[in-house]
């Protein structure tokens, strides 16, 4: 898949999920670290120089807080990644497929396209927090994601639900652990 592929895939799925997850399906030899280098590491960065920019332009003393905005910016980066990483190990069980490294792999593809509204409106936010609340709109990626489940883990469409309600429960999980892993490491360097 072409760099140009991925992203016209990526902005396919916003319009209509269902069709382009099967268009997705041709190109399910991608391998997962092509994918982190061509989408997610590019969106992760945008997202984090976002939330740097916009504590810069819409804080009162920005001088006074750089550390705490750099601290926020990076550690944004790196979680964003490592939920990706965490979530795909949490969503591998629920495939349908013969070997671990390919339920991986269409777990990972599957994660990577899902949390592109997420990157997206996060990243709209960070850079104006007076509209803080277009994050909301970033749940559109677990409707990219309920649509992706049947076409990309090969689960029957009669059980696409229930799987989607465990994953979501545990999706929801990570994101807690890891906020609390956020929180807590900004309290423990006195930010």
């Amino acid at each position: 898949m072409t760099i140009l592929a991925t992203y016209k895939h990526t902005f396919r799925l916003l319009i209509s999920p269902e069709k382009e997850w099967i268009s997705i399906l041709d190109h399910v030899n991608t391998k997962s670290s092509k994918l982190l280098f061509v989408l997610i590491i590019p969106l992760a960065f945008i997202m984090s120089a976002c939330n740097f920019i916009g504590f810069m332009v819409f804080e009162n003393n920005p001088a006074d807080h750089v550390d705490m905005f750099l601290f926020s910016s990076i550690t944004t980066f790196f979680l964003s990644i490592a939920s990706i990483y965490i979530s795909s190990f949490v969503i591998r069980p629920f495939a349908v497929l013969p070997t671990k490294m390919e339920r991986f792999e269409r777990a990972f593809i599957l994660v990577a396209f899902s949390y592109t509204p997420g990157f997206i409106f996060n990243s709209i936010a960070f850079l104006f927090p007076t509209i803080n609340y277009l994050t909301i709109f970033g749940l559109f990626s677990f409707y990219i994601l309920y649509k992706g489940i049947t076409p990309i883990l090969n689960v029957p469409a009669r059980r696409r639900s229930g799987y989607f309600t465990f994953i979501l429960i545990g999706l929801l999980s990570i994101y807690a652990i890891l906020g609390a892993l956020f929180l807590g490491m900004a309290n423990f360097l006195g930010f």
